[in-house]
C-alpha cells in the first residue's frame, strides 16, 4: 500500500525512470535493472543515466549501465534497500565505477507536499507569480544566474525547462525565487534561492509555499528534493508541508565529481 496518492504517482513516475513496475518500490526485492531511455521518465538528463538508485523505504531499485549489471546483482543480494544508501556501500559502488571513471554524485532526498494543501499568505514582502513566458522573457533579463541558480535552469533549449515562478520582491528588486521546472509531464520540481541578505526571515518558506499551490492549481504535482547535509532546506521542506518519500543517488563523471567538492 502506498502511504498516499501522491506517493503513489511518485512510484508511477520512478518506474518510468528505472524501467521496472511502481509496484518494485513498495516490495522487499532490490532489483537493477538495464538503463533505458524510457516513455514518460523525468528529462533530467538528455542521456542513460550509468547509474542510479532510488528507495521509498523498503526495496532499493537500481537503473544501470549493463556492464555495472553483475555487480550490482550481487551486492543488492547481501543488503535491505536502506542499507544501500549507507556510506559503506558509496565506498564499494565508488570502488567499482572508478573504473568506468565515474563516482557516485550526491545523495538527495525527496519531499512531496501533502493534501490537500492549504496556502496561507504571511505578508511583510511583495509576492509575484510568473508564467512561462514571462520567466524566459523577463526573470532571465532580470535575476542573476549566480544569484538564483537552484531555482531557475536560465535554458529554453532542453525539454526540461522552467514552467512556473514565485518571486519576493523588495519594491522592483527581486529577493528570492522559487521556481518549477518540468521534469516531467506530471512532475515539477521546486527549486528556491534567496538573497543573502534576506535569509532566515520566512521568505524561502513563503515562495515555496507559494509556488506549491500554484503547481497543484496548474494540474501537475510539486516535488522538492535537498542532500541530506542541507538541514535549512530540508526545515524549509518541512514548514511547507512536504514529508520525505524518497532517497536517490546517481553517478556522475569524476571530473564533475570533483568540479563539485
Amino acid at each position: 500500500m502506498y502511504p498516499s496518492e501522491l506517493a503513489e504517482a511518485a512510484a508511477f513516475q520512478l518506474s518510468c525512470d528505472y524501467s521496472c513496475r511502481p509496484e518494485d518500490f513498495i516490495g522487499n526485492i532490490n532489483r537493477a535493472f538495464e538503463s533505458k531511455l524510457s516513455k514518460g521518465r523525468r528529462n533530467i538528463t538528455e542521456t542513460e543515466d550509468f547509474f542510479r538508485m532510488a528507495t521509498m523505504g523498503n526495496a532499493a531499485i537500481a537503473s544501470a549501465d549493463k556492464r555495472l549489471l553483475p555487480f550490482l546483482d550481487r551486492l543488492m543480494g547481501k543488503y535491505e534497500g536502506c542499507q544501500l544508501f549507507t556510506g559503506k556501500i558509496r565506498y564499494l559502488l565508488n570502488c567499482e565505477l572508478q573504473a568506468f571513471n565515474k563516482a557516485i554524485g550526491d545523495v538527495s532526498i525527496y519531499y512531496l507536499p501533502q493534501t490537500p494543501y492549504k496556502y496561507v499568505r504571511r505578508g511583510g514582502f511583495n509576492v509575484r507569480v510568473y508564467e512561462q513566458d514571462d520567466i524566459s522573457e523577463v526573470l532571465y533579463r532580470y535575476s542573476y544566474k549566480k544569484d538564483f541558480s537552484n531555482a531557475l535552469l536560465y535554458d529554453t533549449a532542453k525539454k526540461r525547462k522552467d514552467v512556473l515562478a514565485v518571486c519576493a520582491l523588495n519594491g522592483n528588486d527581486i529577493i528570492g525565487i522559487a521556481g518549477a521546472s518540468s521534469d516531467s509531464e506530471r512532475f515539477w520540481q521546486i527549486g528556491v534561492d534567496v538573497l543573502p541578505a534576506y535569509r532566515k526571515m520566512g521568505i524561502a518558506s513563503e515562495i515555496v509555499s507559494a509556488l506549491t499551490y500554484e503547481v497543484l492549481m496548474h494540474g501537475a504535482i510539486p516535488y522538492y528534493s535537498t542532500w541530506s547535509g542541507n538541514i535549512t532546506s530540508q526545515n524549509t521542506a518541512r514548514s511547507c508541508g512536504y514529508i520525505p518519500v524518497w532517497t536517490e543517488m546517481f553517478a556522475q563523471n569524476i571530473e564533475e565529481w570533483q568540479a563539485a567538492t
